[in-house]
């Protein structure tokens, strides 16, 4: 009759194993070693004989067998695994490259399985990953150490193996023989600390002589052998079910700590784009700070006007000139040649110059991206073969031309005044239309201060004239200033809205990328603390 607790530990066993295998191949991870561990499980108890050569390993199987079986020899004597099962007639068979099958008919192995490792520190290379690659299918290890070179360097590494891979193991010093009874005893006690030191826990300890055994003696193999006995007996099946357990934790601490690296990586590369975007907003606050310098020199230019008007006005409205002021288009060349001048030219140039400053700062932005970039690491997103963002930048900044921009710009702003009295600049062209705006300017003028003559009492109207053309003029440079102003401040933020909009496409998906594969790898990653945990106190459990 099925125990029923065993039952239950082995249907929660297969439901975490078969849970494992889902998580760690959504993590990319490796499942051949789980998968092999879990078909292992309709198998026979497999115990594995391993230690570094001339340990004694095939002369401990021999006297365990009670048959020599296998070669012996104080060389490397086989770079191959080999499987000793229950036969009717002894024999051999290749199974595969380095592994052999060798049958006895001998009763232990009717509910065992041997395997018998090449040496951990053999001459021939392939010697330790063919260990390597059947340990994580053992239900229980003997490891043989020798009694003369016990607990060696190489010895421990491969002791720290096992444990990575959560395996019962028991400890053999053979070679007993060759010390005294005191001596026997310090180098057992000796293997027992080391070993705890190396494993965290104190397994069974075992000193055995292979060679009396062989000899007709008892040699502590009758104990040993007495044990294995009692194991496959008592524990066999619990043993069986917390194998693949300890497997799928190995397996599990190695892909954590693989997705905490990528999750690291992540974080930087995430890390990256929020500097990218502070840089973005960097950008935006310096350049409407060094653009308000740049229309501050279109105000100095309209204030020049300004006081060449004062000037005119003063020079021109008084009795001295009252037969100039009889002749209306003579007042107007005066005001357009003396107040008026160039100042059409001259604000072309200085909104030709804030355009182009404007049209140049993105690509300065760019060149600082790449810098920034080139310090942070080239963010890529989940797809590796893609370009990264520096490759992206670098196209951007090969395709920016300033000059088209700069174009580009003059049109917006020809749009933003397309509802201002300074509509024609689309029509005319920027220095045209601005000269065309003060012609107008100058024109208003001369309608209030031509004709004073015809008045009686021209003493009277001078001082009044001359201050309603002043306030003409005020109201005409204010009403252009303003409306250059509004235009300049229009462009200025649809400029930034669009180069935001341009640099934010090298690294919206890349960033998005990278925040949807983090909180993916996220929630793998509590899926698989979880399931460590849950495997870990199932494991506990059957070891208990």
């Amino acid at each position: 009759m099925i125990d029923p607790q065993l039952q239950s530990y082995a249907d929660e066993a297969r439901a975490l194993l078969a849970e494992g295998l889902a998580l760690l191949g959504r993590a990319g991870a490796e499942t051949a070693r789980l998968q092999q561990a879990v078909r292992d499980l309709e198998g026979p108890f497999l115990l594995v004989v391993a230690g570094e050569f001339n340990s004694g390993k095939s002369s401990l199987l021999n006297a365990l067998l009670g048959k020599e079986l296998l070669r012996e020899g104080v060389t490397p004597t086989t770079d191959k695994i080999q499987l000793i099962a229950y036969g009717e007639e002894a024999g051999s068979k290749v199974l595969e490259p380095g592994l052999i099958a060798l049958y006895l008919p001998h009763p232990l192995l009717k509910n065992v399985r041997l395997v018998d490792t090449p040496g951990t520190n053999a001459v021939m290379e392939h010697h330790q990953l063919l260990t390597e690659r059947f340990l994580p299918r053992a239900d229980l290890i003997l490891f043989t150490t020798s009694a003369d070179r016990p607990f060696t360097a190489s010895e421990r590494d491969f002791l720290d193996l096992i444990r990575s891979w959560g395996k019962k193991l028991v400890l053999v010093v053979n070679k007993l023989d060759l010390l005294s009874e005191s001596e026997a005893g310090e180098v057992l006690d000796f293997v027992r600390q080391q070993a705890n030191r190396t494993l965290g826990l104190e397994p069974p300890v075992f000193g055995v002589s292979a060679r009396l055994a062989r000899a007709g003696g008892n040699g502590g193999v009758r104990e040993l052998e007495a044990y294995i006995e009692r194991v496959l007996h008592e524990e066999a099946a619990r043993i069986k079910l917390g194998s693949p357990l300890g497997v799928q934790l190995r397996l599990l601490e190695q892909t954590r700590a693989d997705l905490s690296e990528r999750l690291e990586k992540l974080g930087r590369d995430r890390e990256t784009c929020e500097r990218l975007e502070a840089l973005l907003k960097r950008h935006q606050r310096r350049v409407r700070e060094e653009f308000a310098g740049q229309t501050a020199q279109i105000e100095a230019v309209i204030g020049q006007v300004r006081r060449r008007a004062a000037a005119w006005l003063d020079d021109t409205l008084r009795l001295g000139r009252i037969f100039d002021l009889l002749n209306a288009s003579k007042i107007q060349k005066s005001f357009e040649e003396q107040v008026i001048g160039q100042a059409h030219r001259e604000l072309e140039r200085q909104i030709q110059g804030s355009l182009a400053w404007l049209a140049r700062s993105e690509r300065d932005l760019l060149a600082s991206a790449l810098d920034l970039l080139s310090t942070a690491g080239n963010v890529r997103a989940a797809g590796e073969s893609e370009p990264g963002l520096s490759d992206e930048v670098l196209e951007a900044l090969a395709r920016y031309d300033p000059e088209v921009e700069a174009r580009d710009l003059q049109n917006m702003l020809s749009r933003a005044l397309q509802h201002t009295a300074l509509a024609e600049l689309g029509a005319v062209g920027l220095g045209a239309g601005l000269a065309v705006a003060l012609h107008g300017l100058a024109a208003d003028v001369t309608g209030v201060t031509a004709g004073l003559v015809a008045a009686v009492l021209g003493l009277s109207i001078l001082p009044r004239r001359k201050k309603a053309a002043q306030r003409r003029i005020d109201a005409g440079l204010d009403e252009l200033q303003r409306e250059l102003q509004s235009g300049l401040q229009a462009t200025l933020e649809g400029e930034l809205e669009r180069a935001a909009g341009r640099f934010r496409a090298l690294y919206r998906d890349h960033c998005e990328s990278l925040q949807e594969e983090s909180q993916q790898l996220g929630e793998l990653q509590e899926r698989l603390d979880d399931l460590a945990s849950r495997t870990a106190a199932l494991r506990e459990e059957l070891n208990a």
